[in-house]
């Protein structure tokens, strides 16, 4: 890997997600996820921009711009089939060509073309993948487009984390959490009551303790699973940040991962693994956990909010969802959702413009998360409060949790370096997870000593 003398991105901002932005529905928690997408666009957000830079912006002619992203579950394509239908019917000076890769090989194929330099005009991608394209300065500058009225309205973090070197380099579309799904026959049955707020959370001795008592009353191979796999081992970082850990110090210049804090948060999976109270399946290996969720080898799931139709066509009101556990009163979620950007060479910076900025305009925002089961990132939208299409009483149980994302831990997973450093991670806990032939102290150790090398790559 190339050095590079670039500082590493900070972000010193809190979250300002909050529980109660939500607008109550009263919704039994089903519905159809597709409504949205046959309604048409929803009128502008009061207190939002009524232009913006890209409506002064005239795409070049003859523009084709494709767009590349995935399909997580039947509400992420319903609130795609929204935005592209909506995208078109809007901008028809644009011909606009949607690809679409599966989720789980979506990194693998949009890599295999950028090596061969088919680079598509606007990409979708998680925010903590970005720091690659940062790194080698292959994003489109969106700061010449982008209209600072418009920009005021994001929630900062999400802001800073499409930040580099002072230039826009990304919008932010949406984020998302996880948090804990439960099979509702199997705790009734056990009579175990789930927590009704954040304060009731359960702590990671009692997750534990419910978990052993429902592996042995349903004779469980396993209790839980989590979305981790897939190389997405970041999604366990909660836990370690929820205990006060981290991965690097606070100004990102060492790593952190041989403190007591973080070894407590790697003993913990490796107890529920000595157990068999969480599956085997490698954070490097291809999904299984809602799977088998859904099939009733499972009592709990940690899943997305993205997930929930999901569970509801392949468990019909046979699922639950509640908060992440706490650990001393402090509690956690990842940092999901995605960033939307363009690359710099496209043919059709202008239209690629167009296209970026009207996608994560509020208005498209709110209906794709309104289709999408996902939490929006602008300010006056998480004032106003999202009407969900389906799922509003679980989508509301998610904002909350949304308000839980550790700052620290949003700084670090927005860092340059953090794509190498989370593939680290999900390697070194590969053994411990899948059949114990390394201990936490021995993974922390391993982590400790490869991050670091990673690091200083980056000085």
């Amino acid at each position: 890997m190339k050095k590079t003398g670039k500082r590493l991105l900070a972000l010193g901002l809190g979250l300002m997600l909050t529980a109660g932005s939500v607008a109550g529905c009263g919704s039994s928690g089903s519905g159809n996820t597709t409504q949205a997408a046959s309604e048409g666009t929803a009128a502008p957000t009061e207190g939002t921009s009524a232009g913006s830079a890209a409506d002064e912006l005239t795409a070049e002619e003859g523009a084709e711009i494709e767009i590349t992203y995935w399909e997580g579950s039947q509400s992420d394509k319903a609130a795609w089939d929204w935005a592209i239908e909506n995208l078109q019917k809007d901008h028809p000076e644009i011909t606009i060509k949607p690809q679409v890769y599966p989720s789980n090989t979506y990194r693998d194929q949009l890599d295999t073309r950028i090596a061969g330099n088919d680079w598509p005009d606007v990409m979708r991608y998680t925010y903590q993948r970005l720091g690659k394209f940062k790194q080698t300065d292959t994003m489109l500058d969106l700061t010449p487009y982008i209209s600072e009225e418009n920009l005021n309205d994001l929630i900062p973090a999400f802001r800073a984390a499409c930040t580099y070197n002072g230039k826009l380099i990304a919008m932010p579309h949406h984020t998302d959490v996880i948090a804990l799904f439960y099979n509702k026959k199997m705790l009734e049955s056990s009579g175990i009551e789930v927590p009704k707020s954040i304060d009731e959370a359960w702590s990671w001795e009692e997750l534990t303790e419910i978990a052993r008592k429902l592996k042995q009353d349903n004779s469980l191979d396993y209790a839980m699973a989590g979305i981790w796999e897939n190389s997405s081992g970041y999604r366990y970082l909660p836990f370690i940040y929820m205990n006060g850990g981290a991965l690097m110090n606070e100004e990102q210049t060492e790593i952190t991962m041989n403190t007591p804090q973080v070894l407590e948060a790697l003993k913990l999976y490796e107890s529920w693994r000595k157990e068999d109270l969480i599956n085997n399946v490698g954070f490097t290996a291809t999904p299984a956990a809602n799977m088998m969720f859904v099939a009733n080898q499972l009592a709990f799931d940690f899943a997305g909010s993205w997930h929930c139709s999901y569970m509801q066509e392949n468990m019909p009101d046979g699922w639950g969802v509640t908060y992440m556990p706490q650990r001393n009163g402090k509690t956690g979620s990842d940092m999901g959702g995605n960033g939307i950007f363009a690359y710099k060479e496209t043919k059709y910076p202008k239209a690629a413009a167009i296209v970026v900025e009207y996608l994560t305009a509020a208005e498209q925002m709110k209906g794709f998360c309104e289709a999408g089961n996902f939490i929006p990132v602008r300010e006056s939208l998480m004032k106003e409060g999202i009407n969900f299409t389906a799922f509003q009483d679980e989508m509301k149980l998610f904002m909350e949790i949304a308000g839980t994302i550790d700052a620290k831990m949003a700084a670090d997973e927005t860092s340059v370096p953090f794509q190498n450093l989370n593939e680290s991670f999900n390697e070194a806990m590969d053994p411990m997870v899948v059949d114990g032939s390394s201990t936490a102290e021995e993974v922390a150790a391993q982590l400790q000593e490869n991050m670091s090398e990673i690091l200083e790559e980056y000085k």
